[in-house]
């Protein structure tokens, strides 16, 4: 059986040599596509400029941290009116352009964070061969795309800390669900308010009772003596 089918490499990748030194895993592949593909005007180039290698962190093997020494090629792009005369090839979707990891390192770190968080994560992965930090790991959960806001009737906002005592934010969650839906890069009236003003089905708020968030209820607010404000407990249930 080859090593690639074992290791899952994509197709166009070769395995080189592999060797163990300080633990790791290291594994050389070369690239032996025939072409590629510009990637601004997507024309196929098979003329080859140099070569480069590339040093790309891989999922464990036994337990083992695995490191490819990647060699891939730079082509010369021969459309004429292309901006782009030279360029390296793609191992997408194998590996992101730019990328010092495999995307199926990056979400298995994303799985991990999102099942344990970032310190219990960065002790779970140090088991399992993955070496990352804490702060990795929040990273990677970070840089998955933020679902669209859905309809929300019930809204509850608090702020909360950015770093704590120095830069504040405010945290937004659907009362019914429990889920945050949004967080905004502070705690002033006017960013609450612009962002309520974007969601007129909201028709519950459940807010602390600190002056910011009362005036970023804005014109909306029925008045008190209509029996808009329900006590409850630090907090205040207002109706819209």
């Amino acid at each position: 059986m080859k090593v690639e089918l074992v290791l899952c490499l994509p197709e166009g990748l070769e395995v080189t040599n592999i060797d163990v030194t300080d633990g790791i895993l290291t594994i050389g592949v070369v690239s032996i596509q025939k072409f590629s593909c510009c990637p601004l005007c997507s024309s196929a180039a098979t003329r080859v400029h140099s070569y480069y290698r590339r040093t790309i962190a891989d999922l464990p093997c036994a337990g083992q941290p695995v490191r490819l020494l990647l060699q891939v090629r730079r082509f010369f792009c021969t459309v004429t009116t292309c901006a782009r005369k030279i360029f390296v090839e793609r191992i997408a979707p194998f590996i992101e352009p730019w990328g010092r990891v495999t995307v199926r390192l990056h979400q298995s770190v994303q799985t991990i964070g999102f099942a344990t968080g970032g310190m219990l994560g960065a002790r779970v992965t140090d088991r399992l061969g993955i070496p990352t930090c804490w702060m990795t790991i929040i990273r990677r959960m970070m840089a998955l795309p933020t679902p669209p806001v859905a309809q929300v009737s019930e809204l509850g906002i608090d702020d909360f800390s950015f770093r704590r005592g120095r830069r504040f934010g405010s945290i937004l969650v659907d009362m019914q669900s429990h889920k945050v839906i949004d967080l905004l890069p502070d705690r002033k009236a006017a960013t609450a308010k612009a962002w309520m003003q974007d969601h007129p089905e909201i028709d519950l708020v459940s807010r602390d009772r600190g002056g910011d968030y009362a005036a970023a209820n804005g014109s909306r607010t029925l008045p008190l003596s209509e029996g808009s404000f329900a006590a409850k407990g630090p907090f205040l249930l207002q109706r819209w």
